[in-house]
This record gives structure tokens, C-alpha cells and sequence, in this order.
């Protein structure tokens, strides 16, 4: 099994679970945190024993609301992981919203181990923000930026969503400039996106909700990345930007196909093997089942799948057209790389492929 460098930490807390939501997140279970950070730090000690893991190049602890961890219980995870080995000039992301983020808990941050914070903005318009049932204004996310950078974080990111009913292109750029304005390092820009086993789903579906279409939603998208591009932050992947020597290190080795470790309630891990071929495990999702099966062994293993080396590889290059410097996986497919080409659906890179041609936005 090749050595595992990047491990990601599920915290699957909420104190309210918003409508669009499709991620493994439970609101009004706060009282389960400091068991379930007991059974995470257990299953990470567990996993460096029994596992070709470190030393870490990356961590990334996301949810849910991992922000809702007090400092001291996020120190504790994080010395499990440092028991495994964090290599020099480690990745250390901690996922956060903005009404977490006060001074008292950034200088915590840090001195547990955190050094790149992504913040949940989402958007700065009150319609937007009420729409999508975020519990923090525009206010407190640019403070929350302020906080964040004064405290002394040198590597900030601040996710917004696209594509939201009722919010207009220039409402959308209004949102982009003034979160720029705050010197973040880093930018994610993510389409709204419907998912059926949503109350956002169920609200399209018997028409409450009118989604904007597919010509408003690419109009923002690529104005945004017209402007990101312009101000300094290179496009790195489809839905992200940031300065130069600031992308999301976990993030490229996940799209580069690269092994990691996923611990917490419904983390899933990929592992390459020796023989060129994947394994993929995911654990169970439920916090309490989770607590009790990472308390009592460790694990708390829910499935697993082994996918064949053609199989792993067209799986890698699938991922790996996502990324604006492209992929060279897509090469032990010839014929389909050919066609992909030729269709306009993929473009060829300094020998690569990618998604998209640079020029598409104009």
C-alpha cells in the first residue's frame, strides 16, 4: 500500500443544518461532541498504528461546523495526529463559520496547530443569506475575515455560493469584491446546487423555488472568474482561485489522485495498492454509532470497495480534468481521449487534458 501523506477529519455538528445541505450533518447533538471527539482521536491513534500513514503533508478538518469545537478539543485531535507525524510546513485546514470565529478561539486555532482557515461565507446579501438559512449576516462574515487575518492566520480562504434565486449578477460581484477587499489568500466559488434529499430539492420540485438557469448561473460564474484572474488569483480548479503558492494543498492531492485517510462519522479514505489497483472505505455515518464503534475498536468501519487498476485510472483521470494545469491520466486512454478531444469536451494543455480552454469565458 502506497504511504498515506494527507488525512481528513470529520466533525458532523451543526448548530442548524441549512436546507441545501447533502453533507453528513446533524443540528441539536452538541452534547455528543466531547465523546465523539474521544472516539475520533481514538480511531486517528488506531489508524498510525495499523496503517503506512505520515509523515502528514496535509490535514484538513471539515463538516459539518468543526468551528463548534472548543480549542482544547481541537488541540487533542490534533495531538493525534502529531503522534502520527506531521511533515515540515504541514497543511493544518480548519473548516469554520463565521460566527465561530472570534479572537478568543483564532488565537486557540493557532496554537493547536491550525494554520489555514476556511471561512463559510457563502454570500454578504441579507436576501441570499436568509434564503439559504445561514445564521450569520454579511457583517459578521467580513468581521470574521478581520478576526481571522488580525489574529494572526497568514493563509484565509471564504467560500461563496453562486447561482442563488434572486441574487443578480451585480449582487453577486457586490459579494466578491468586498470579500476580496479583505486580503483572503484563497477563493472557492461554488454553484448552487440541488440536491434531491434536500428541503432545497423538495422546495424545486413542488415549485416553491424557481433555480436561476443555466445561462444566469454561468454568466456569474465566469464574471467571477474573470475578476478573480484580474485581481491576482489564478484559476487553480473549477471551483477555485487563489494567490500564488496559496491553493489547497489537501485538495490538489485528492485531485491528483493521491491516497488519503478519512476518519469521523461517514469520512471515506482511498488507499492505492501495490498492484495498481484502489481501495475505498467509508465509515459509518451516524454520530452515535460512529462514537460507539470508533470507542470500542478503533474503527468504525461502514463498507468498502476495491477498484481495478483500468478502473483506477480512469477514475484518476476523470478527477484530474478538473484541475487547470489538466491531467496526464487521461493518456492509458487513448481512443476515449482522442474522442473527448475532438468532441470539444476536453482541451489539450502542454501535453495534458483538462476540462475547459482558458478562452471559454470570453
Amino acid at each position: 500500500m502506497e504511504r498515506i501523506r494527507s488525512l481528513y477529519l470529520h466533525v458532523p455538528f451543526c448548530t442548524w443544518v441549512c436546507k441545501y445541505c447533502d453533507f453528513n450533518a446533524y443540528a441539536v447533538l452538541e452534547g455528543l461532541i466531547p465523546p465523539y471527539v474521544d472516539a475520533l482521536s481514538h480511531e486517528i491513534e488506531v489508524a498510525g498504528a495499523e496503517l503506512p500513514i505520515g509523515p502528514l503533508e496535509t490535514v484538513f478538518i471539515g463538516g459539518g461546523t468543526p468551528s463548534l469545537l472548543t480549542s482544547a478539543q481541537v488541540r487533542q485531535v490534533l495531538e493525534r495526529v502529531r503522534a502520527i507525524g506531521l511533515a515540515p510546513g504541514a497543511e493544518v485546514t480548519l473548516e469554520a463559520n463565521p460566527s465561530n470565529v472570534t479572537a478568543e478561539n483564532v488565537a486557540g486555532w493557532l496554537d493547536a496547530g491550525v494554520n489555514r482557515l476556511s471561512i463559510g461565507v457563502q454570500s454578504l446579501q441579507p436576501d441570499a443569506l436568509r434564503f439559504l438559512e445561514r445564521l450569520h449576516s454579511g457583517t459578521d462574515a467580513i468581521a470574521a475575515i478581520r478576526t481571522a487575518r488580525s489574529g494572526g492566520f497568514a493563509n484565509v480562504s471564504a467560500d461563496l455560493l453562486f447561482g442563488v434565486p434572486g441574487v443578480s449578477l451585480a449582487a453577486w460581484l457586490e459579494t466578491l469584491e468586498s470579500v476580496l477587499a479583505e486580503g483572503v489568500q484563497h477563493l472557492s466559488a461554488y454553484e448552487l446546487t440541488v440536491e434531491s434529499g434536500t428541503r432545497l430539492g423538495q422546495e424545486v420540485r413542488t415549485g416553491l423555488v424557481k433555480m436561476p438557469g443555466d445561462d444566469d448561473q454561468l454568466e456569474q460564474y465566469w464574471a467571477a472568474a474573470a475578476r478573480l484572474e484580474a485581481a491576482g488569483y489564478p484559476h487553480y480548479e473549477i471551483s477555485n482561485w487563489s494567490r500564488p503558492g496559496f491553493a489547497c494543498r489537501h485538495n490538489l492531492a485528492a485531485w491528483n489522485y493521491q491516497p488519503y485517510l478519512g476518519a469521523g462519522a461517514g469520512a471515506h479514505s482511498m488507499f492505492r495498492l501495490d498492484d495498481g489497483s484502489t481501495e475505498r472505505r467509508w465509515n459509518v455515518k451516524g454520530p452515535h454509532a460512529y462514537i460507539k464503534r470508533a470507542s470500542d475498536r478503533g474503527r468504525a468501519l461502514d463498507g468498502s470497495e476495491t477498484l481495478s487498476p483500468e478502473r483506477a485510472r480512469g477514475e484518476a483521470a476523470m478527477i484530474g480534468v478538473r484541475l487547470l494545469d489538466g491531467t496526464d491520466a487521461a493518456d492509458g486512454f487513448p481512443a476515449e481521449r482522442a474522442q473527448l478531444v475532438g468532441a470539444g469536451l476536453l482541451a489539450e494543455h502542454d501535453g495534458r487534458v483538462r476540462l475547459w480552454q482558458c478562452q471559454a469565458a470570453t
